[in-house]
């Protein structure tokens, strides 16, 4: 990786716990950051156990708009482990 790709990259402020009134996007930082390497269904799946009363696809589809936005700041990076996207928080 050059200078220039290092310097994309910077790490998220991860939330020290998990709260329902937090926002969305810190409850799918935190999360992430509890499950190390994820797909966005391993992230919904997870989000699920935190808050049983929102549905599934609504879990999905936030964790999926989360991860695209922070990708695109460089705050996570995604691989792809059998044929499956892998998203993991980029380390300070």
């Amino acid at each position: 990786m050059n200078n220039s790709n290092q310097s994309f990259f910077s790490a998220c402020n991860v939330p020290d716990r998990y709260a329902k009134v937090s926002c969305t996007q810190d409850k799918v930082i935190y999360t992430l950051s509890q499950l190390k390497q994820a797909t966005v269904a391993d992230i919904a799946l997870k989000l699920r156990e935190y808050e049983p009363s929102v549905n599934a696809f609504t879990h999905e589809k936030n964790a999926a708009e989360i991860l695209d936005y922070l990708f695109a700041r460089g705050m996570v990076k995604i691989t792809r482990l059998n044929g499956e996207l892998n998203y993991n928080l980029v380390s300070a």
